[in-house]
């Protein structure tokens, strides 16, 4: 089933860059259902190929605060989870702790991986 992610709430568990490549993990990703329901998937890998960071992947965990990615000059609100993206591609990050990420890259891939379960929201 797909999703949509929503990068507010999500809680990032680590970010990594090696040569060429970034990988944010999140802990909890923060998504909608097919049917709109709010909920929570954990283990979400995105992978970015062809990249650049900028900022400290150190400090990038926890929840986030703000998120945003464009493809090709144009926002994408709520990529889709599981997809791949490929083009000009912006992805920033302000997570709740004050640390800014912004990594550009030419391809990403949601990835919710096999054992993923939904968690439905069940707040008031």
């Amino acid at each position: 089933m797909p999703f949509a992610l929503d990068w507010s709430d999500s809680e990032v568990r680590d970010v990594t860059a090696e040569g060429g490549s970034v990988w944010v993990r999140l802990s909890a990703a923060s998504v909608r259902d097919g049917q709109g329901r709010r909920g929570w998937l954990a283990g979400v890998l995105l992978s970015l190929a062809d990249a650049t960071l900028a900022g400290d992947p150190a400090h990038a965990f926890g929840r986030v605060a703000e998120g945003r990615l464009r493809q090709d000059g144009r926002d994408i609100p709520r990529p889709s989870l599981p997809d791949t993206l490929a083009g000009e591609l912006e992805l920033s990050l302000r997570m709740a702790n004050g640390t800014q990420l912004t990594c550009t890259a030419r391809s990403l891939a949601l990835d919710a991986g096999d054992v993923t379960r939904f968690t439905e929201d069940l707040s008031c």
